[in-house]
């Protein structure tokens, strides 16, 4: 489990009530079974819905 500190620490912001994403691999047709592997759970379900605690910015190439 992350903590508050540790999002922070990456560079994140926290938000301040956290949400939900619904993700399906039509929306991510390639990475599918590469995310289901990292994540564990089963490539073969309808979806998954990721718990979002924090964002961070990307503007440009350098900020990775």
């Amino acid at each position: 489990m992350l903590t508050k500190k540790e999002v922070e620490e990456s560079g994140y912001t926290v938000l301040p009530r956290g949400g939900w994403m619904y993700v399906d691999p039509e929306i991510v047709p390639r990475d599918w079974d590469d995310l289901a592997k990292s994540f564990g759970f089963d490539p073969e379900c309808e979806g998954v819905y990721l718990c979002i605690c924090g964002f961070k910015e990307r503007n440009n190439e350098e900020d990775d």
